[in-house]
């Protein structure tokens, strides 16, 4: 089962992102959100994107997510009767994780059926089956970007090696790496080249202390 992919963005083309790692070229399917996050990435930085494989006897499809909430929204949509991987992402591309969550949580019939491609029976089922499941984004709304994969990516080895479970690790170091974002480096400390969100050696030894707390409570 593929949980993400680390490579650098190769194309765009709507509703398709392209990622290269490793000499293959992916193309995963991705939300509007998705796609805007991408395009304000660096095209020479790598990037972690999650995602989620369809199988069926003639078909393998990529889906891409941003964000881990984007991504448990929609695992938590595909479980709905009569929604599939495609429509999921259609209804996550004609709103937010925040606004769908509250929509269902308000059981705001009226809202959900304006969402492009959603009608009224699947937004009752998705009422019913959903309200009070879904992950919530960050309280401003926006989505933020996974920890970038070169500064982090000899962090979240090492505490695997420590016997950490490897999914945990990564969520743990995204949600450190985003609240790290919100906060201006110390002055005179200078960041690693060739990237406009490097972490610096304070900066990193700091995610580890706190990872490792976190991880170990």
């Amino acid at each position: 089962m593929f949980h993400s992919l680390t490579g650098r963005i190769s194309g765009h083309q709507f509703p398709f992102l392209f990622l290269e790692t490793g000499g293959i070229e992916w193309e995963l399917e991705v939300s509007a959100a998705t796609f805007q996050a991408s395009l304000a990435a660096e095209r020479s930085e790598p990037v972690r994107l999650l995602v989620y494989l369809q199988t069926r006897e003639d078909l393998l499809k990529l889906f891409g997510f941003w964000t881990d909430s984007e991504r448990q929204a929609f695992l938590q949509l595909i479980t709905v009767p009569g929604i599939g991987p495609r429509q999921a992402l259609k209804i996550l591309s004609g709103t937010t994780v925040t606004q769908l969550t509250q929509f269902l949580e308000e059981e705001d019939l009226s809202s959900l059926t304006r969402i492009p491609g959603l009608g009224t029976k699947t937004a009752q089922k998705m009422i019913l089956q959903l309200k009070g499941h879904l992950v919530r984004e960050e309280p401003s709304g926006k989505a933020s970007s996974p920890a970038p994969a070169g500064p982090l990516e000899e962090l979240a080895t090492a505490l695997v090696d420590m016997g950490y479970d490897k999914g945990a690790v990564r969520k743990v170091l995204d949600r450190l790496y985003g609240e790290l974002k919100s906060l201006s480096p110390p002055d005179g400390e200078s960041s690693r080249k060739g990237s406009a969100s490097a972490v610096t050696d304070q900066q990193e030894q700091e995610l580890f202390r706190r990872a490792i707390r976190e991880l170990s409570s």
